[in-house]
């Protein structure tokens, strides 16, 4: 490749190269921007959380309260048959017996009784607790939902950006081989989006490595493209150009 055509080839890869390193920058912080809620929806979740294992808590409460009252209400049946029964009996033996019976029937509705009104009360107490969660889940899903239109607003900005890069991209891309064009995109991507750089104080921009003579010779020459031995990057003169 003659001098000419390489420097036509580096000029345009150089062009390239500043696209591309916008383009990078941008595609990071796509990538970063989501982490900025993070903080913010991991207390939002916690809240919601707490929430719904009251919602269970309550909804247990509640299950558990209408299974009482439908085993009070087959007590209490069971204590009218055996009313009923008692006033039918002919001996005293036989009616002080059914009378232990139905006092011990008492004993255990008033024991039911006495849970159903403990699930009363820790039911009023897990449904003030809801209402105060609420208050809180509400508060911090408001904090989460207006972070999260901030950040989506910015990924939209920055995807927008990258777009109208992508399209100078295609323009800038033309006139430069395939094969050249296939080796800088692979540096694109495996050297954080810094593919080609030029030599500060006979020293790689990228790496930093100092330059052999035979190296700078070669790019003064600018007979072929010529990669750092350290980083693989496209080297280039920049006064050259």
């Amino acid at each position: 490749m003659a001098g000419k055509d390489v420097k036509d080839l580096l000029r345009k890869l150089v062009a390239l190269q500043k696209i591309d390193a916008e383009v990078y920058e941008f595609k990071r912080e796509i990538k970063a921007k989501p982490a900025l809620l993070d903080d913010v929806k991991s207390v939002f979740e916690k809240k919601q959380t707490r929430y719904r294992e009251l919602e269970t808590r309550l909804f247990d409460l509640e299950r558990s309260r209408k299974a009482k009252e439908l085993d009070l209400k087959s007590k209490e049946q069971e204590i009218v048959k055996a009313n009923t029964v008692l006033m039918t009996l002919k001996t005293n033996r036989e009616y002080q017996a059914k009378l232990f019976e139905i006092e011990n029937m008492k004993a255990d509705q008033s024991a039911l009784e006495d849970e159903i009104l403990r699930f009363f009360d820790e039911t009023t107490k897990v449904t003030e607790e809801m209402s105060r969660e609420k208050t809180v889940v509400d508060a911090e899903e408001s904090k989460y939902l207006a972070e999260k239109q901030k950040v989506d607003a910015l990924l939209k900005d920055l995807q927008d950006k990258v777009a109208t890069f992508e399209a100078e991209r295609n323009v800038a891309c033309e006139g430069i081989d395939a094969v050249t064009l296939a080796m800088y995109e692979r540096l694109v991507e495996n050297r954080m989006g810094l593919a080609m750089v030029p030599i500060l104080n006979d020293a790689c921009g990228g790496c930093y490595m100092k330059q052999t003579s035979q190296m700078l010779n070669k790019l003064k020459m600018c007979d072929e493209v010529v990669r750092c031995e350290t980083c693989a990057r496209i080297l280039y003169l920049a006064g050259e150009l």
